[in-house]
């Protein structure tokens, strides 16, 4: 009978296993209506030139809402939310707090309230402005008729990004970090998103239970050979860089006070540089950095994704162009925490060794350590 039991349990456990690995991919309605808001308002990360948003439909897009530039929705983002944080990843972390149901926004009930410091970024008097003249805009130009008019183009996006999806083992993310009980994981898509992808977290209740979302959010996309397409020598990294986030950056700010002064000293005379790249202080410089290291390490452990002949050396340059000079020494640390399961069960457990190796970078030197290939 015991065995019975614990073959059962094997099988319960392989089940979750596979249940957690499948991450569909969605175009939503409410990201696309807060997309074309913000880009008419020409909030950074929604005002990308045809160089990084797919021609046709930047065009369907200022063609068909040029009346509505000045739309009160539009204003109201310009003047009162852009100036406190209405940019880059924070609008579409507006736009998964409520849904469209036959034509009205309605605000989702079982999130929980201010999960990820979000009302740090937008009052809730402001909130509920936004979304009534968003209702406005949506009613006054007609969205849904412009969504439903591209829904063969959305659905062309969501199955060339699925076969990206389907190239990720999910699974890593428990083995690397330590499992989460109750976590769900989305891909969402934005054309209007064009040169950046955001990682959007929010938690909600169900049946008693606080379930945290993880959402990565991806734009770049093109055409080959008349079909949409996403190459996996930059989308497959980066869709493993936005749901490390949900794991990195909670780690990062329980030992901030342990690395804070060693990240600011990193930081301070690049300044000017990190708040070009939207890296407005040295906490997300070291959030991007232990992010990135990750990838590196899943790359380096699933050496057959196809990556088009891109290799681990050319996404460690990208890295250090963007100034994380701590990228090898992490790297090169996070070895050991694969190499010791036993002794690290979580990378909380790790942590400590994190901290020494962040501790011990020559900022004066900007001269990484040789990387370690397992």
């Amino acid at each position: 009978m015991k065995r019975t039991y614990t073959i059962l349990a094997l099988l319960v456990m392989t089940m979750v296993s596979l249940a957690k690995e499948k991450v569909n991919v969605k175009y939503l309605e409410e990201m696309e209506l807060v997309s074309v808001v913000a880009h008419l308002a020409d909030v950074p990360g929604y005002n990308w030139d045809k160089q990084y948003v797919l021609g046709e439909y930047l065009n369907d897009v200022d063609s068909c809402f040029a009346p509505y530039k000045r739309h009160p929705a539009v204003e109201f983002v310009r003047k009162k939310l852009e100036p406190h944080g209405f940019s880059w990843d924070f609008p579409m972390a507006v736009a998964r707090r409520f849904s469209i149901v036959n034509g009205k926004i309605v605000y989702k009930k079982d999130l929980v309230a201010g999960y990820s410091d979000y009302y740090k970024r937008i009052s809730k008097a402001n909130e509920k402005k936004f979304l009534a003249l968003l209702q406005k805009f949506y009613t006054d130009s007609r969205f849904q008729k412009f969504y439903n008019n591209h829904l063969p183009l959305y659905k062309e996006c969501e199955e060339a990004m699925q076969t990206m999806v389907d190239k990720i083992d999910f699974g890593w993310y428990d083995r690397f970090f330590g499992p989460k009980q109750y976590c769900e994981q989305n891909v969402f898509l934005g054309i209007l998103i064009g040169g950046a992808n955001y990682a959007v977290h929010n938690k909600k209740s169900a049946k008693g239970k606080d379930v945290e979302i993880v959402d990565a959010v991806m734009g770049c996309c093109s055409r080959r050979d008349g079909r949409i397409y996403y190459g996996p020598e930059y989308t497959l990294p980066i869709i493993i860089h936005e749901f490390n986030h949900s794991y990195c950056n909670p780690l990062n700010e329980e030992v901030w006070e342990k690395i804070s002064d060693k990240a600011t000293e990193l930081y301070t005379p690049n300044a000017e540089f990190y708040k070009s790249e939207a890296y407005g202080n040295p906490l997300y410089v070291m959030n991007e950095t232990f992010v990135e290291a990750c990838v590196i390490r899943y790359l380096m452990s699933h050496p057959e994704l196809d990556l088009n002949g891109f290799t681990i050396e050319d996404w460690i340059q990208i890295d250090l162009r963007k100034k994380f000079y701590m990228i090898r020494d992490i790297i090169k640390v996070l070895e050991e925490r694969e190499a010791n399961p036993d002794l690290y069960k979580t990378m909380r457990d790790f942590m400590p060794r994190y901290i020494e190796a962040v501790n011990n970078y020559k900022v004066d030197s900007l001269s990484p350590s040789t990387l370690s290939t397992p």
